[in-house]
């Protein structure tokens, strides 16, 4: 890099030098030749004086001559004149005698010649003419009396003029040794300049290289006071302002936001940079996969803000067992040792790398029951007792996979293992019973997402009947997955993955589609049935679960008032302000909402009468109890004397005998639904179900007891 960074900077002096030398060897010639054309200018004003001044010598010798006619003597001046070498010819014509003395010794005073023109044009316009022809010079001139008032003849003076080549020559031999010296000059000063001149040039380009190649504790030089003083500041200003950037992207690409730990891509870049050992052999780690247990009460209950104050307290913990209070990392550090770092994979996962030095499991199982333990205490946020458990899995590399995603895959399996033990364990991949089951869950994953891009999903129909006159007054669609090799699944088998996951989402779309297709069919027949269908908190959550909802209803055309939203109590009153917000747009488009499995949350007054809810749906353990007098028969009296107060419907789930129904009848429920009325049904079955009672008055039989009996076997 700095052999490059010099040739850089030397190949800069060079050019710098070669363009003051280039350019004052221009200058110097334009100088000489500026200077060349002035002397060649001055030569040529210089000759033709002389021309004129000996033309006026001539003239003046001719004056008496011509009077006496003394043509000879005259002919042997002109000849000692022009025998000088300052000019080469001379003429002298006498007009009256038509008679043309020159300086040439072998013309005769009565040759016929030619009259050269200027002569004539000189005697007729009795002026002086110059005239510059190719490489002579020539004056004509008049001779006059000597009274000075008639023009007896005239003179021809000519003299060769200056060659350019000739001036050109002696200028440039004058000035050549001029030029060299002020070149001689010019390039010593040129580099002793460029030199110093691209020295701090030079120390910028090194500080640039350390700099990009990661030394941001390299400084530039800003202690001086020029324009490379100014250039060095501006860099530091940017430096500076990109090392806080690249702290702040470190920070958002490997730190978790919520709990100050390192994220999944960290966690990953570390385990692999841990992975070898010097010689190149794998190293001995076991990777613990941690899931909190009773999390999502948490954040149904008190809301997600809770939540996050509770991870941040549980990872404070974590790090407090991992590193010891000697070893504290500051906020928002993220060192690549020590080896054991915790980190946040999003959610209520946590995820950690210990080495193991011993065979065996001891150290990883240690470290386990401390974080398990860890979490057992109960922690408090904003006044309120918050207790949770977690699931531990453990897998250790590379005995358990040769790569991170094998390793981690097992850790999940094995986490899942402790879950379906009863939480608040840990389980060992290659040594737990429960490797079955989560990799059945996997597998149900795979499976599930399979489902949905392949139209396995579809949908199942229950009855809402009125208790007083047995009429179907609307139906709950219920999702049902065609599984290929297992048959027929409800809900409770796919339903906790989906949300999981987040393929609730995907899940939600199809059930609501699907329903809103089939009764824009039952409408066009002109059966037309109100339709109530599920709703989760995850859907609510999702910022375009609204205009999903009515690009749905708009792409079936059913009927925004002959939908109903179904919320579950506990996600109504987990966060009365996201329900309020997610539904206002929908209720002004006509949809309408109920609370289902009311009565098993914790709903306040106050949040249930501002809520933007229609109906509520009465819990069917509620309903079961109320074949004999006792408290569950005064739970469901108190429940339908507040709903007419507030002025809400009243759904009562899971009415399953002839007795329920009379009790519901005689407390003022007016809708029902159970098996009492029919088991949910495929959109087929029900419209035959349902053809006998359609613009008739007979209400709706109830199942005898041999059917409720084959009926109850697959209740959801």
């Amino acid at each position: 890099m700095k052999i490059w960074a010099l040739r850089r900077a030397s190949g800069l002096r060079t050019r710098f030098t070669f363009f003051v030398v280039s350019l004052c060897a221009i200058m110097i010639v334009i100088m000489v030749g500026t200077a060349s054309y002035l002397d060649y200018r001055d030569e040529e004003t210089k000759s033709l004086a002389n021309v004129q001044a000996i033309a006026n010598t001539v003239s003046r010798l001719a004056t008496p001559q011509l009077a006496n006619h003394h043509y000879l003597i005259l002919a042997q001046e002109l000849e000692s004149i022009a025998a000088s070498g300052m000019i080469t010819v001379a003429k002298v014509y006498d007009p009256r005698r038509t008679i043309l003395i020159d300086s040439d010794p072998a013309t005769s005073l009565f040759d016929r010649v030619p009259i050269d023109p200027l002569l004539l044009q000189t005697i007729e316009t009795s002026q002086p003419i110059e005239e510059v022809d190719g490489p002579l010079v020539q004056v004509a001139m008049p001779v006059w009396s000597r009274d000075g008032r008639v023009v007896a003849g005239a003179v021809l003076v000519s003299a060769r003029h200056p060659e350019l080549f000739e001036i050109l020559s002696r200028i440039w031999q004058r000035n050549a040794a001029v030029a060299a010296m002020l070149l001689a000059m010019a390039v010593p000063v040129v580099l002793k300049f460029g030199n110093g001149f691209l020295k701090p040039i030079k120390h910028l380009t090194n500080v640039a290289h350390q700099i990009s190649a990661g030394d941001f504790s390299t400084r530039f030089p800003v202690e001086r006071i020029d324009e490379i003083g100014v250039l060095a500041r501006a860099y530091s200003n940017m430096v500076d302002e990109i090392r806080s950037n690249m702290e702040q992207i470190n920070k958002l690409a490997f730190m978790d936001g919520v709990t100050g730990l390192p994220n999944r891509e960290f966690f990953r870049q570390h385990f692999q940079r841990w992975q070898l050992l010097s010689d190149g052999s794998p190293r001995r780690m076991a990777v613990l996969f941690i899931d909190l247990d009773r999390f999502k009460r948490v954040n149904d209950s008190f809301g997600h803000d809770y939540g996050d104050l509770l991870l941040g307290q549980i990872a404070e913990r974590f790090e407090a067992i991992l590193l010891g209070p000697q070893m504290q990392v500051r906020p928002g550090a993220l060192p690549h040792g020590p080896l054991r770092r915790m980190a946040r994979f999003g959610g209520d996962e946590f995820a950690l790398i210990i080495p193991l030095h011993e065979p065996g499991y001891g150290e990883a199982t240690s470290l386990a029951e401390k974080l398990l333990h860890a979490v057992e205490t109960p922690c408090r946020v904003n006044g309120q007792e918050l207790s949770v458990g977690a699931s531990i899995g453990i897998a250790v590399y590379p005995d358990d996979g040769a790569d991170m995603s094998a390793i981690l895959k097992h850790a999940d399996i094995a986490m899942y293992a402790a879950k379906a033990a009863g939480g608040n364990a840990l389980r060992i991949f290659n040594r737990t019973d429960g490797d079955v089951e989560a990799r059945e869950r996997l597998r149900m994953e795979t499976e599930l997402r399979v489902a949905l891009a392949s139209d396995q999903i579809t949908i199942f129909f229950q009855p809402k009947v009125d208790c007083a006159g047995g009429k179907v007054t609307g139906a709950e669609v219920l999702a049902r997955w065609n599984h290929p090799k297992r048959g027929l699944l409800a809900p409770v088998a796919f339903i906790e993955i989906a949300e999981e996951t987040g393929l609730i989402l995907r899940l939600g779309d199809r059930v609501l589609e699907l329903a809103c297709r089939q009764g824009r069919e039952w409408i066009d027949a002109g059966h037309p049935l109100p339709l109530a269908v599920n709703v989760s908190t995850r859907q609510l959550e999702w910022s375009g679960y609204t205009d999903r909802v009515l690009g749905i209803l708009r792409d079936t055309g059913f009927p925004p008032e002959m939908l109903e939203l179904e919320l579950t109590e506990t996600v109504a009153m987990a966060n009365p302000d996201l329900v309020c917000a997610a539904t206002q747009r929908l209720r002004a488009a006509g949809i309408r909402f109920a609370i289902d499995d009311f009565g098993t949350g914790y709903s306040s007054l106050a949040h249930l009468q501002n809520l933007p809810f229609d109906t509520l749906k009465i819990d069917r353990s509620f309903i079961a109890g109320t074949g004999e007098e006792g408290r569950h028969q005064r739970i469901v009296e108190t429940i339908l004397v507040m709903a007419r107060n507030l002025n809400y419907e009243v759904v009562a789930e899971g009415v399953e005998t002839q007795e329920q129904l009379e009790f519901l009848r005689a407390c003022g429920c007016k809708t029902a639904q159970g098996y009492l009325f029919s088991m949910p049904m495929a959109a087929s079955m029900f419209a035959a179900w349902r053809q006998p009672f359609l613009g008739a008055t007979k209400p709706v039989a109830p199942l005898d007891s041999a059917r409720l009996a084959q009926a109850r076997p697959t209740a959801v």
